[in-house]
């Protein structure tokens, strides 16, 4: 690795994206790209509040009368000039615009709370295909004395433990489930009969039995499930003999299976469908609305909605309480412009924002002394002078991060600059100092520098530069921010390499 290479790997560690397939050395520095959005961030929030607070003023005067007694949704009073029958056909309209506003808010809540488990259930991410289940089966004997329905008082006993209780909350917590989803893929088969009896050896008893069936995405969560079903069996055993009968209660087999349930198929289906049903009647209700507000002769749809979104603080008849009335006012005067101020605010700092991207990756001069030695990778860097002009705290803070600034004086960043020159020109007896700058900035740099070299600026002025340019050891670049073209910079590199010369490096005014 050559010592140009060395030294622009560590100024290129930023580095990600290529400008231009085709030319390896030309790179762009998102770092630096942020740098300059954040340089120009007054600008940026300057356009996002006027633009913001333009649409925000444009929304308020449009429905400025929301909240008044004026209004067309106000149906408390008869407006001015409108018949018995006008008020009549607008208290109608009214009221069943407020009624479908109160309808897509109730369907709305159930689309969020069908999306919420079709995500979260256990049930809805069961693949048909491959069901995972486990059978826990359990059978209770009784002597042949016991009272009549006492088994099947005991099997719905014991299959209301397992489906109550919160003895699945702990495991549904660490799994991050909920245990009502989990409950969901338990189901029961029971047997019971008063002929059932057999004979054991101390004596006759009854029998009846009941299979707990679990249902999942693997056999590990069916399995954990049934081991705390056999637990709450096991808990529920001594209060239910002792409140309902005297009983004895065996595990007889734990069975684990995979298999193809299309049932559960149709009903995962019936569930996504049901989504798609409430959208389609949103839809249907909207669309009533749009008319309404056409016949009520309000902007649309949205105003109605915002209409009655703020009833909290209205009365019944759509006028505010006496105690509320100035609140109510200014809110509802305030509130249908905020919707629109943010937007346009997100608006204008986004538009303004693409727009500076735009002109840092394809405008026509240098800006930055990153962007420079990105788009010219082969050219190593002597020095950055400190930036001119008038500069805030925050753009200083800025230009150092960016290092278009240094920490240090600009005194001993003049010093720095000069000695790196002569440390890198030492044993060239001719030296070329040219550049595309302007060439006032140009030579005020040169001498305040102090650098020697032959100081002849922009070949393109004076082409004769060329003709000499291999009678140089090597070619110093002079180039300005805010000044000199990228166009013009790549055409001075490659004339100056066909002419055989080396560039030592640039120094960025």
């Amino acid at each position: 690795m050559d010592s140009n290479k060395r030294e622009q790997s560590g100024i290129n560690d930023n580095v990600v994206l290529m400008l231009d397939p085709d030319a390896n050395d030309s790179m762009l520095s998102l770092k630096d790209l942020l740098y300059a959005l954040l340089r120009n961030l007054g600008i940026i929030l300057i356009v996002a509040v006027l633009l913001g607070g333009a649409l925000f003023a444009y929304k308020i005067t449009r429905t400025g009368g929301s909240a008044s007694g004026s209004n067309v949704l106000n149906i408390s009073a008869q407006n001015e000039g409108e018949s018995d029958v006008e008020y009549q056909l607008r208290k109608q309209k009214v009221g069943r615009a407020k009624d479908l506003a109160n309808t897509i808010t109730k369907i709305n809540s159930q689309i969020d709370h069908q999306r919420r488990y079709l995500s979260d259930s256990v049930y809805m991410q069961i693949d048909a295909e491959n069901v995972y289940e486990t059978k826990v089966q359990y059978v209770i004997t009784l002597k042949d004395n016991a009272t009549a329905g006492v088994d099947r008082a005991l099997v719905n006993a014991y299959q209301n433990a397992i489906s109550s209780g919160t003895y699945l909350d702990d495991y549904a917590k660490e799994h991050d489930l909920k245990s009502d989803y989990i409950k969901e893929v338990i189901s029961f088969e029971s047997a019971v009969s008063d002929s059932t009896i057999f004979s054991t050896e101390n004596g006759v008893s009854k029998a009846a039995s009941f299979t707990a069936k679990i249902i999942g995405t693997s056999n590990e969560f069916t399995g954990d499930i049934a081991a705390l079903i056999e637990e709450k069996v096991s808990a529920s055993f001594p209060q239910l003999k002792t409140n309902i009968a005297d009983h004895k209660i065996t595990l007889v087999a734990v069975q684990d299976n995979i298999k193809v349930d299309a049932g559960i198929r149709d009903n995962q289906a019936n569930q996504t469908t049901r989504i798609e049903t409430l959208q389609k009647q949103i839809i249907g209700f909207n669309d009533a609305l749009d008319q309404i507000a056409k016949d009520l002769g309000v902007s649309g749809k949205e105003e109605i909605l915002e209409y009655f979104a703020s009833e909290d603080l209205y009365g019944e008849a759509g006028v505010p309480a006496a105690d509320n009335a100035e609140n109510v006012s200014f809110w509802g005067t305030v509130k249908p412009g905020l919707k629109y101020g943010v937007i346009g605010f997100v608006a204008g700092f986004a538009v303004v924002a693409v727009i500076l991207v735009l002109a840092y990756v394809f405008g026509k001069k240098i800006t930055t002394q990153a962007q420079f030695f990105g788009k010219f990778k082969s050219v190593k860097k002597i020095g950055v002078m400190k930036p001119t002009g008038k500069r805030c705290k925050y753009t200083e803070f800025i230009d150092v991060r960016s290092e278009d600034d240094s920490v240090m004086s600009a005194e001993n960043n003049t010093k720095l600059i000069a000695n790196n020159y002569s440390n890198i020109t030492k044993g060239l007896d001719k030296v070329l100092i040219t550049g595309t700058g302007e060439k006032k900035a140009m030579e005020e740099t040169v001498k305040k520098l102090g650098i020697k070299g032959d100081f002849k600026p922009d070949l393109f002025s004076d082409p004769d530069i060329l003709k000499v340019i291999p009678d140089y050891d090597g070619v110093v670049l002079l180039e300005q921010r805010k000044v000199s073209l990228s166009k013009n910079i790549a055409n001075e590199i490659d004339l100056i390499n066909n002419a055989g010369t080396k560039i030592i490096g640039a120094i960025i005014i």
